[in-house]
């Protein structure tokens, strides 16, 4: 905790202790951020010894997070953090790209990227007294939410859209929250989680949480440590609300002005051409996020019309020199289909979109020079098992002896 400074808005510097925790600055309204002491976590970075073995970043990470009672830490981890940066064996060749890998962050407890921001805002509302968790999601931050609050002996209030997959309502039941099905997309479910909030004293998990934003940026320090201590030359992040990309830029920012990486990584930002906004205002040069019309799509995440950190996710791409784009339904399938028989790893399709992404640009030669990249892969396949595969792929009936299979495997 001695390397924490507090809460501060980056819009006008107003700081606050975290005893008196709020989500935004009383003055501006913009979403506060944690701040640190970097000559600190310069020291604690660089101490001798390799001791990020304990099987949650709660703990491995402990003086760069903002916990102040670790001893809360057994009643809340599942094990977070700390997913493998998988080396691509057969893409990387096909792609024409050096050193190819994937960051697994679909490897959480509840198979999602979730889960960092959850298990802090978890240990958060058991240090500030809070006795429920609440969230709007479209699917796997609510499942990670209510996984979360039963860990910790906390209740959980969850709204997701009417039209979310049967997969993922499924998951979210199985760890007993009490769940709201609204009666609108996701706007409106936010919309309707904030209403309550503001009723009910409840600790919020969502987007504008400082606690879940800088769960996340520990992402970057995980790639560094695992790249032997340097940065990659180029990253792929999925875009929704933003949180994800613009706390990775964040911990990479950090990771420079302590000296530790030399130079940025170019953050890719990547949304469903059926919602994205973001990508939207990169492409004609704007400086606002206007919500767009949501398109059908295959995946039921990511699709977020008024993304809360969409302006930070821009300023992320723009600052390290990359961008933000989209990608397509077929993008997406094609990406599931090639790393599973490629690779042997199943996502969901927003899981893959930053290999999606990644595909697109390496097809029209725009990575050329980049030595080592890494594809943030954020959601299991098990998420949403049927979402790359149709029905009528499902395989036929083979009668039960050898002359029967030998003939529909063609080995005869």
């Amino acid at each position: 905790m001695s390397n924490v400074l507090g809460l501060i808005c980056d819009q006008c510097g107003r700081k606050i202790d975290e005893e008196n925790f709020q989500l935004k600055c009383p003055d501006c309204g913009i979403t506060l951020r944690v701040q640190y002491d970097l000559d600190k976590l310069k020291r604690d970075y660089l101490s001798p010894g390799d001791h990020l073995c304990s099987g949650s970043f709660l703990r491995d990470y402990l003086n760069f997070l903002p916990i102040s009672r670790p001893e809360l830490i057994d009643q809340v981890s599942l094990n977070e953090g700390q997913t493998p940066l998988i080396p691509s064996i057969r893409l990387k060749k096909e792609l024409g790209i050096e050193d190819l890998r994937f960051k697994m962050e679909s490897h959480g407890p509840t198979l999602s990227l979730k889960d960092r921001g959850t298990s802090l805002c978890a240990l958060k509302a058991l240090e500030l007294g809070y006795d429920t968790l609440c969230v709007a999601s479209s699917g796997n931050n609510a499942a990670s939410i209510s996984a979360y609050a039963a860990r910790a002996g906390l209740k959980a209030v969850v709204f997701i859209q009417r039209d979310l997959s049967t997969a993922k309502i499924f998951k979210i039941m199985a760890y007993g929250p009490q769940l709201v099905k609204v009666d609108g997309d996701m706007s409106i479910a936010s919309r309707l989680c904030r209403e309550m909030l503001a009723k009910h004293r409840w600790f919020e998990c969502g987007g504008p949480s400082p606690y879940r934003f800088t769960a996340k940026r520990i992402v970057a320090y995980e790639v560094v440590k695992q790249l032997g201590g340097k940065a990659p030359d180029v990253m792929f992040v999925p875009v929704g609300g933003g949180t994800g990309m613009a706390s990775v830029y964040c911990g990479f920012l950090e990771l420079r002005d302590m000296g530790v990486i030399s130079s940025l990584p170019r953050l890719i930002g990547v949304q469903f051409a059926a919602c994205a906004p973001v990508a939207r205002a990169y492409e004609i040069h704007a400086n606002v996020i206007e919500p767009v019309e949501k398109k059908p799509c295959v995946s039921d995440a990511l699709l977020n019309r008024t993304p809360i950190a969409g302006l930070q996710a821009l300023t992320a791409a723009r600052e390290s020199g990359g961008q933000i784009l989209s990608i397509t339904d077929d993008e997406s399938i094609d990406a599931i289909r090639q790393l599973g028989s490629r690779e042997g790893l199943f996502l969901e399709p927003a899981g893959c979109a930053a290999f999606a992404a990644l595909k697109k640009l390496a097809s029209k030669g725009e990575l050329k020079g980049a030595k080592t990249v890494v594809c943030t892969l954020t959601g299991h396949g098990l998420n949403a098992p049927s979402s790359a595969f149709s029905t009528n792929e499902s395989p036929e009936v083979v009668s039960a002896d050898v002359a029967s299979v030998e003939a529909y495997l063609k080995l005869q």
